[in-house]
């Protein structure tokens, strides 16, 4: 069974465009769920420093001359403002990631395509 160095060319691609097409798809999936719910894919730390507004003082190094310039209700809705911007942020970081998978499912898609027809109708 004796491939040529074109059949082996062939196999390479096809291979080279599954596996680039399966990573994509993982990624794009991963990206819905970031779309759909920012909360749940949130980071640890950025997550953590907005539970209370000890940590979310901590996590911007503030010292306790700092905390006293700051009523609890002004602190706490600082806190909250800064939780939505960062869940905002999530879900447009998983828009940005989602339009690249789409760009390479696409991309390996219509080099499927071109292949199949190519084997059908050799040039």
């Amino acid at each position: 069974m004796k491939k040529t160095l074109l059949e082996i060319y062939a196999l390479a691609v096809c291979f080279v465009t599954v596996v680039c097409f399966a990573v994509a798809l993982g990624i794009g999936v991963y990206d819905v769920i970031q779309i759909i719910s920012p909360e749940f894919t949130l980071d640890s730390y950025k997550f953590e420093q907005h539970q209370s507004n000890e940590a979310f003082l901590k996590a911007r190094d503030c010292n306790k001359k700092d905390k006293a310039v700051f009523s609890e209700e002004d602190l706490t809705k600082k806190r909250i403002e800064s939780y939505q911007i960062a869940i905002k942020m999530e879900r447009r970081d998983g828009l940005q990631s989602l339009s690249r998978a789409i760009i390479i499912i696409l991309i390996d898609t219509i080099e499927k395509v071109f292949e199949e027809y190519k084997r059908e109708k050799p040039f």
